[in-house]
């Protein structure tokens, strides 16, 4: 795993996508990545952006590539959010590394500390843990999503990692139903 700020261990590559479906589509058929396991409209639990309370209408699709997790990020809604910082709604491209925390909040405490602010914060209810977007993009580039390290989300990985090893090409997207 590559280390960043702190010494994380970054799993994830992130891109928000203007439409997930078309996304999902290149990544699949163009570039062999999946299966892609898609949450539509996740509930994230309460979000705060920049701190404040605030909404998010988002969907997900996570796929395993090698040793990377890559995820696809559609935000449907024009709330406030560290997706929207970087991209508006018609635009997308590369925007995070996710990186596994065991003290979510002394990990975001640090990055605090270091002056990367907290963009957008939540818990995912659906799927567990919290996660933060740390603005790290004057330094890094992208953003780092801190994600609680949870046994429930490292048994999904491992699940992802296990699908796209034995991948046939079959049912390139899967909807996860919550």
């Amino acid at each position: 795993m590559t280390a960043v700020p702190l010494g994380l261990r970054v799993f994830q590559n992130s891109y928000v996508v203007p439409d997930i479906d078309a996304a999902l589509q290149r990544w699949t058929r163009k570039l062999g990545v999946g299966p892609f396991y898609i949450y539509r409209h996740l509930d994230l639990g309460p979000v705060t952006y920049r701190g404040k309370p605030s909404t998010l209408d988002a969907s997900f699709a996570l796929a395993q590539a090698g040793d990377i997790e890559v995820e696809l990020i559609q935000q449907h809604d024009d709330a406030p959010s560290a997706y929207r910082d970087v991209y508006a709604r018609d635009r997308g491209g590369f925007h995070h590394v996710g990186a596994w925390v065991e003290d979510f909040d002394a990990a975001k405490a640090a990055y605090e500390r270091l002056g990367y602010p907290a963009v957008t914060t939540g818990g995912a209810p659906d799927i567990g843990g919290r996660f933060a977007y740390m603005d790290t993009r004057a330094d890094l580039g992208v953003m780092v999503e801190l994600v609680e390290q949870r046994q429930d989300l490292l048994d999904f990985q491992v699940m992802l990692t296990d699908a796209a090893r034995d991948w046939d090409g079959a049912e390139p997207v899967r909807e996860v139903g919550l």
